[in-house]
């Protein structure tokens, strides 16, 4: 696999002076399949960037859920651009899904539940004709255990990825610590068996080994976290206390019968299928306008700053950076910027997260691109308080100045 552009993402954080080994570990680790389900909340993204028909979006892809997800728009086009072609090789597979299989129950056998040994014989007869040569290559690769990797939907897809098998981890040290994962799932918040729960999993994240753990930089690569925004995320608390409180705000503040990325962190999987719980994509009731979209979404292999580069000027309607800006180094965030600048246009919306609760277009170094970009307060917050993942600090959805106006929304 071509690593080159992760490995110069990693290093576009950092001078050469500053760059460590675990930076260049982690652009070897983050080449692989991280994600199998991506860790922002689709929803949360098109309430607050209240787009209308027929827009152009710009996305990170990631595991590919998102940028399905934003087709609920009915958006001309949707860019779905990344530097791992793992991700943009489960999207494609997502997208041939859609193309090529007969209904909704297929879909679903396949992408939803990832667990039926048939679904090898989907993927054989159905799926790889479908896809193109980069992404056959991936799927039919074998892994360490010589098993082709589209067997992972024949065996649970969703324990696969180095974040699904951090947290098929996490369920062991929860399992030893005697830790009802069920009761923090299920139970109504006042049980006494969920309130038990809760505490030993206090006691869990504030216990010698999650401080010593926490302190290990490798140990986050699995979270998908590079070095440099390990220290974002910590800020002036300790590592295990902010993870603590993170899951928390994941479990304990929407409801989980709502809630598909608890049940993703504590399930291991969906709850399905039909509608409810579900990402937009894998819903029943839009398969149908999911199979009629799919020829509107463009996986693309590149450096999203290049990528803006080569449109035409005034072409996007919203971008969405996820937490990219985490990664980058300030003239890197100027420069991106400036392409979205020449890209968007007039009425064009920006979202991404952040580590911690802070923009990166608050420092001081920055000033430049405030002249020209001002954060919807209001509408960032109702964000965060909308994300059900609850594992960012920061929702951030920005809009261009008017002309003349010299002070922030």
């Amino acid at each position: 696999m071509n690593t080159h552009l992760i490995a110069d993402a990693v290093r576009n954080s950092r001078t050469h002076e500053e760059a460590t080994l675990w930076d260049r570990l982690f652009a070897f680790w983050f080449r692989r399949l991280v994600y199998t389900q991506i860790w922002e909340d689709p929803e949360a993204d098109l309430a607050a960037l209240r787009l209308p028909e027929g827009a152009t979006i710009l996305t990170i892809s990631s595991g590919g859920c998102n940028a399905l997800s934003y087709l609920a728009a009915k958006p001309a086009h949707i860019y779905a651009i990344d530097l791992n072609e793992a991700h943009l090789s489960l999207l494609k597979l997502k997208l041939a899904g859609l193309r090529a299989l007969p209904d909704y129950a297929t879909f679903w056998k396949f992408f939803g539940e990832g667990n039926a040994l048939d679904n090898a014989a989907i993927y054989r007869d159905r799926l790889r004709p479908a896809l193109d040569a980069e992404a056959r290559g991936y799927w039919d690769e074998r892994d360490v255990r010589g098993k082709p990797r589209y067997s992972y939907f024949t065996d649970g897809f969703f324990r696969h990825g180095a974040l699904g098998r951090f947290i098929g981890f996490a369920h062991q040290l929860a399992k030893i610590a005697r830790i009802d994962l069920g009761a923090l799932l299920k139970d109504d918040a006042k049980s006494p068996a969920r309130i038990r729960a809760l505490d030993k999993l206090h006691r869990l994240f504030h216990s010698r080994l999650a401080r010593m753990m926490t302190r290990t930089p490798a140990l986050l690569f699995s979270l998908g976290i590079p070095p440099q925004q390990r220290s974002l995320l910590g800020g002036d608390q300790p590592l295990n206390e902010v993870l603590h409180q993170r899951l928390l705000r994941l479990i304990d503040v929407h409801p989980n019968d709502t809630n598909y990325f608890a049940w993703q962190a504590l399930g291991r999987g969906y709850v399905g299928p039909g509608d409810k719980c579900l990402p937009l994509y894998l819903q029943q009731s839009r398969f149908a306008s999911m199979v009629k979209g799919a020829g509107l979404v463009t996986p693309v292999h590149a450096n999203l700053r290049v990528f803006l580069e080569s449109l035409p000027a005034r072409q996007i309607d919203a971008v969405v950076l996820l937490d990219s800006q985490d990664w980058m180094a300030p003239d890197e965030i100027r420069a991106l910027w400036n392409a979205i600048d020449r890209a968007g246009n007039d009425g064009v919306r920006v979202i991404f997260r952040t580590a911690g609760a802070e923009s990166p277009l608050d420092g001081a170094e920055m000033a430049s691109l405030r002249d020209t970009w001002q954060r919807d307060a209001a509408r960032s917050e109702a964000g965060l308080a909308a994300d059900r993942s609850g594992i960012y600090g920061g929702f951030h959805l920005y809009t261009r100045r008017a002309q003349g106006d010299g002070q922030p929304r």
